[in-house]
């Protein structure tokens, strides 16, 4: 006997049925009638040989083997989209070398590569992080078709600005700090900006302060602050669970803003749709 053959429309029609809560609400969702989607839950049902709801009170509820085609059902839809996405023919084409400034790629940025890379699966992405004078170098080189950069003065910055937002004092939550000890510091190496103009706040304002992390590692760095070990200079946004801005609390010196930049090569396609997308997130440091 011949295997029956399980619609991807009559998956999604049942899918959407759970997730949007029952009959009447998932057909607003698909745009269906109510009619429609109950005889297509039917159709489902006689192919697979099972009932797939019962009947609790007023309510339809989901049996054994209707919990069990659901977990399928989202798998087999999900490895179908993949397969769709990889044939799909892009009219984008090629390699992007790509270069990122170590204070931004964390954060939103990541989502938006990855998203790019779905709708775009013959683009081949090379991306490597670093500090924004030597991306700026390797950029003016031909190193890189695009790259996002930091800077703290606003007449530093080349290429066109994404966002801006102030340099902040962040540490663990409740963190304290009497102002007679040295301030423990976790920074990013030498080259880094933030841990430069940082250094030079709490310098004027006579404040004794200890390098006692230095890191490569975003995820290193917030770790260490997490613990309670150090303080860090971020843009505001880096600001996660487990710390807090400080600067007020503590009396800290107040830092400069941080403007972020793009600049890709002119009529790259590809640098021009990743920029789109750049541009509409209003990407910024973290």
């Amino acid at each position: 006997m011949a295997l029956p053959n399980l619609s991807s429309d009559l998956l999604r029609t049942f899918i959407s049925v759970i997730e949007q809560g029952g009959f009447i609400k998932a057909a607003d969702f698909l745009h269906k009638t109510q009619s429609t989607v109950s005889q297509q839950i039917k159709r489902l049902e006689q192919e697979v040989g099972v009932d797939l709801f019962s009947t609790d009170g007023r309510k339809r509820v989901l049996t054994n083997e209707g919990e069990m085609l659901l977990g399928y059902a989202r798998r087999m839809l999900a490895l179908q989209d993949d397969a769709l996405a990889s044939l799909r023919i892009s009219d984008q084409s090629g390699e992007l070398r790509m270069g990122v400034s170590q204070g931004m790629s964390e954060g939103v940025l990541p989502v938006l590569l990855a998203d790019f890379c779905r709708a775009n699966p013959a683009v081949r992405f090379n991306v490597e992080t670093g500090f924004s004078v030597d991306l700026n170098a390797g950029f003016d080189r031909g190193d890189y078709d695009l790259i996002l950069t930091l800077s703290m003065e606003q007449g530093e910055g080349k290429g066109e600005l994404l966002g801006v937002e102030p340099l902040s004092w962040i540490g663990a939550e409740e963190w304290e700090w009497s102002g007679y000890r040295e301030l423990p510091l976790a920074m990013y190496a030498n080259k880094c900006q933030f841990r430069r103009y940082s250094v030079k706040a709490l310098e004027r304002e006579t404040i004794p302060w200890r390098l006692v992390y230095t890191t490569t590692s975003y995820q290193g760095l917030m770790a260490a602050v997490k613990s309670g070990l150090a303080v860090t200079a971020r843009p505001q946004s880096a600001v996660v669970e487990g710390t807090e801005l400080l600067g007020d609390r503590l009396g800290l010196p107040t830092l400069p803003n941080v403007y972020s930049w793009l600049r890709y090569k002119p009529g790259l396609k590809e640098g021009q749709s990743l920029a789109e997308r750049f541009k509409a997130a209003s990407l910024r440091a973290c």
